[in-house]
């Protein structure tokens, strides 16, 4: 382990959604800056990308993190014409997704040259601004990790992304650190459950990932944000990530995301003093991949 970081228990600490609104990226932007973050995802699909990229962009010579891709297959407008996946114009919600993948619907030739084109496009939308290739591929609502998604990320990782010594999301955990964690147990399990085959592929290709995967929450005012974080720390793995949905409200927001005022929550939490407590108290250091990986 790095110096910095000897003796400490080293975690990722890496917030969705970034370029989702102006007020979720700006949120996000003050962890950065204030060191509380080192990884956040950006949504190249939003129409708010470009300009929140630059934001970013402009702060980058005093943020030390990761900047990746969070792949957006859901919900959304595609950057590209999908007439097959998106027949109205907007890509299907995550559970249609899931099922369709689920069902073998997505073999169709037709839909996954739509995913394809479309995921090499929210790529090029993020080199276009970041003027690089994303330092890690992730999908928002874990949907990179699906039956035929996940082998259309894996070819674009492979050939775009891995040969600059990139990283991919698993979000595999351990049934039992699930059950002992004990928040969120029925929503962790079954991403886990969805995530095997993914994990499997990434770790038979020998690509670079994380080995445990926390911050599933339900999202729900009776959660303790300060319990949940405290237990997100606690577990094994040599490359833990955990994940958090910081920000501010903006009137953006507001029917476009079904998370609003807890993503203000969360930040709060993650900006003041109690959460810097709590990870001196728990030895936690919170690092880039790289020096996890370095370990």
């Amino acid at each position: 382990m790095q110096t910095v970081a000897a003796g400490k228990n080293c975690v990722v600490l890496s917030a969705d959604d970034y370029g989702l609104t102006p007020g979720v990226s700006a949120g996000i932007r003050q962890l950065l800056l204030q060191k509380r973050l080192t990884a956040t995802a950006a949504m190249t699909i939003s129409p708010f990308w470009a300009e929140e990229g630059r934001r970013l962009l402009a702060d980058w010579g005093r943020v030390d993190a990761d900047v990746g891709l969070h792949l957006t297959l859901t919900d959304h407008v595609p950057l590209t014409r999908m007439p097959r996946l998106a027949r109205s114009g907007r890509l299907p919600g995550n559970g249609p997704l899931i099922l369709m993948s689920l069902r073998g619907q997505l073999k169709d030739d037709a839909i996954r040259r739509e995913l394809a084109g479309e995921i090499a496009a929210q790529i090029d939308a993020f080199e276009a601004v970041m003027g690089r290739v994303p330092d890690f591929m992730d999908g928002h609502h874990h949907c990179h990790q699906l039956p035929v998604i996940r082998d259309l990320v894996l070819e674009a990782f492979g050939s775009r992304i891995g040969t600059e010594g990139g990283y991919l999301r698993l979000c595999q955990e351990p049934l039992p650190a699930i059950l002992q964690r004990g928040r969120a147990v029925l929503r962790a399990a079954v991403i886990n459950a969805l995530g095997q085959g993914f994990a499997r592929k990434v770790r038979k290709a020998g690509l670079k990932a994380n080995d445990s995967f926390r911050g599933v929450r339900d999202f729900t005012a009776q959660e303790d944000t300060g319990d949940l974080f405290r237990r997100f720390f606690k577990g094994a793995g040599d490359r833990p990530l955990v994940m958090c949905h910081p920000g501010y409200v903006d009137d953006h927001l507001i029917g476009l995301d079904p998370l609003t005022d807890l993503r203000e929550v969360e930040l709060q939490y993650l900006a003041s003093d109690a959460f810097a407590m709590l990870l001196a108290e728990n030895d936690v250091a919170l690092v880039r991949f790289k020096d996890l990986a370095a370990a």
